[in-house]
């Protein structure tokens, strides 16, 4: 079968949390946090595998950008094809900022408590990264609303 012009111009995004398929559907370009910063991802993309950060991630289809917030967890990219695997994943606008607000404070208490060991250090590190990632974009939803 062969593919439209449209088709052509896309790929398939998946994001996949051990909960739920979050997001399926076609898109223009696709860019995602990764140890090393940003990846942008657009159709025709050479096969990668790459981990992924906490982070807010971006993509583009039928000419809106849409933005939510990822945990940690991989992407395999293809030609055609961006499948993310995370933890979690979540619209801006069902995000509880007084939750992430809370989980931030208890992350930073865990972090600075000098009885915990160098293993729970390191969990309350990415904890906070995670609630500071969400309240960020919280943050941008809210400008992006008053606009």
């Amino acid at each position: 079968m062969a593919e439209t012009e449209q088709q052509k111009k896309t790929m398939t995004l998946e994001v996949v949390n051990p909960y739920e398929v979050f997001f399926e559907g076609r898109v223009e370009s696709v860019v995602i946090p990764a140890l090393d910063g940003q990846l942008a991802v657009y159709p025709g993309h050479s096969p990668l595998v790459v981990a992924v950060t906490p982070g807010i991630a971006h993509f583009v289809a039928d000419g809106q950008e849409k933005s939510f917030v990822i945990s940690e967890g991989f992407a395999e990219i293809g030609h055609r094809v961006v499948v993310i695997v995370c933890n979690a994943a979540e619209w801006p606008e069902k995000i509880d900022e007084n939750r992430a607000q809370a989980a931030l404070s208890r992350a930073s208490a865990r972090f600075n408590d000098v009885t915990q060991t160098e293993e729970q250090r390191v969990y309350a590190r990415h904890a906070m990264r995670r609630a500071k990632v969400r309240l960020k974009m919280v943050e941008e939803y809210k400008k992006s609303k008053e606009d």
